[in-house]
């Protein structure tokens, strides 16, 4: 049976520095414009993480609304809360999507960003999520499809494989396909659909996909029963592509 993950204070720090990338700034504020956010609404952040969108949820409803950050992992909570603790009016609770800690009817608006790839029970999440909406309120939901991957590698067959290891540590790694069908069983309407892209063409530090090479090789490796050698062999040929001009990753 599929457990989801639980990010732990190592996690939280490589999570905090991830967000900062340009594009998942980006995905944040393609986030931020599907939530159309007014002044006065109660907004939950459900995976608030370390807390980026949570606190920009917080100046887009000041000075009477209030952001609610809601995560499984105590680690993220203590970063989120640091990230925030300049504004008043968030807060932070631990918190499950299969079971929010809201009243029915209660919430205005609800973001719900790369969060369900980790979710086993996405059925009871979404009903969860459709209890706790007033009537008329609404939900941007965001998350990746893993095999919508394009990552440019010198061996393609080794990348297929450490990518297929790597989609293990998901729940489920292809859930946004199965978004649709549990959106409207939870008695939903889809208003809008579209898709955030990330292309970059450079693994450095302030990238997104430069971090994922570190974590990919260290997961197949602990995880996946590859040599550490063979990972290293991986991550030196992203970064030779790079010093070559060639590197593509979307």
């Amino acid at each position: 049976m599929a457990t989801a993950k639980t990010f732990d204070s190592a996690d939280a720090q490589r999570i905090d520095k991830q967000y900062a990338a340009p594009s998942l700034v980006e995905q944040r504020r393609r986030t931020l414009d599907a939530l159309a956010l007014a002044p006065g609404q109660i907004v939950v952040d459900i995976g608030c993480g370390p807390g980026y969108l949570t606190r920009e949820i917080a100046e887009q409803v000041m000075p009477l609304g209030r952001a609610i950050g809601i995560d499984t992992s105590q680690p993220m909570l203590d970063v989120a809360a640091a990230r925030c603790s300049d504004h008043t009016n968030v807060e932070f609770r631990h918190g499950d999507a299969t079971a929010l800690p809201f009243e029915n009817a209660s919430i205005d608006v609800v973001a719900v960003a790369q969060v369900f790839l980790f979710v086993p029970a996405l059925a009871l999440a979404f009903a969860e999520l459709a209890r706790v909406l007033k009537p008329g309120g609404r939900a941007v939901v965001v998350d990746t499809d893993w095999d919508s991957l394009v990552w440019h590698s010198s061996e393609p067959g080794r990348m297929n494989r450490f990518i297929e290891i790597w989609k293990q540590r998901y729940v489920n790694a292809t859930v946004a396909r199965l978004f649709p069908g549990h959106l409207r069983a939870a008695g939903l309407t889809i208003e809008h659909a579209d898709a955030i892209p990330i292309v970059e063409l450079a693994p450095d530090d302030a990238s997104y996909s430069g971090g994922q090479i570190t974590e990919v090789a260290k997961y197949v490796s602990s995880k996946g029963g590859l040599s550490p050698e063979e990972a290293s062999s991986w991550a030196d040929d992203l970064r030779a592509l790079a010093s070559r001009g060639e590197y593509f990753f979307a």
